[in-house]
């Protein structure tokens, strides 16, 4: 029951991260899509080939649903792809009959207001920095402490959820800690440097990208030193986190 008690508390933790797509090595800027690797959730009509060469049929393209691509760059007006399968479309009401498809490895490019029309399902990898500012250590005397870990984390994203408007994502991290360490034999408790490490899951909201939860689990490095005075602060901990950042 205290496990319980102590996890419902640790609810009202605090986790905030500021993801950024892994881009790959491009001159021009680029949205927050960049880097992934895409999935087409429909049809979509509007690709253009990005070529200067005479004689090349300019004409827009339709890819089909579950048609795989990469956000390359983009300007104020359009966004440029690079596609790796290309499906043939199935709705008469998207594509017309003998409208070309992309072709795989080929750039082409699409209005910006088209684009963020579409609906598409994110793979790739994404990083960012984390705050865990409360932990619940286990073991034998399962102490809620106010440790905080400010970290770098690199996650997966996964795919499966998004068509529903929400993301899961498994996340490991590793930085600096801020751990209290209690001295018995004075009485007081001073604020030890760690090297802190964990490995859990988030869940984040691809409409809101102020909503998160998940859980972490981790593990703070300390010195010999600071173990033997309060042997607590080598127990494993988990944090569990469910909110809105601002």
């Amino acid at each position: 029951m205290n496990l319980l008690r102590a996890l419902f508390v640790l609810v009202i933790g605090c986790f905030t991260y500021v993801p950024f797509a892994l881009a790959a090595e491009f001159p021009s800027s680029r949205g927050e899509d960049a880097g992934d690797h895409l999935r087409l959730l429909n049809d979509v009509y509007g690709f253009v080939p990005v070529s200067t060469a005479p004689g090349i049929d300019t004409a827009p393209r339709c890819a089909g649903r579950n048609t795989s691509f990469a956000q390359i760059s983009e300007n104020d007006t359009e966004i440029f792809v690079k596609f790796y399968s290309v499906e043939t479309p199935l709705s008469a009401d998207t594509c017309s009959k003998g409208t070309k498809l992309p072709v795989e490895g080929s750039v082409y490019k699409i209005d910006k207001l088209t684009y963020q029309s579409v609906g598409v399902k994110h793979t790739g990898l994404a990083f960012g920095a984390l705050v865990v500012p409360f932990k619940f250590r286990l073991g034998s005397d399962k102490k809620l402490v106010s440790s905080s870990t400010i970290a770098p984390f690199i996650g997966i994203r996964w795919s499966k959820l998004q068509g529903f408007g929400y993301e899961f994502m498994p996340v490991v991290s590793a930085g600096l800690g801020l751990v209290p360490v209690a001295d018995p034999g004075t009485g007081t408790t001073d604020t030890k440097s760690a090297f802190s490490t964990a490995l859990g899951i988030t869940l984040t909201n691809t409409r809101n990208a102020d909503f998160s939860a998940g859980v972490l689990v981790g593990k703070d490095f300390l010195s010999k030193s600071d173990r033997a005075l309060d042997p607590s602060v080598n127990k494993v901990w988990i944090s569990i986190w469910l909110g809105v950042s601002r």
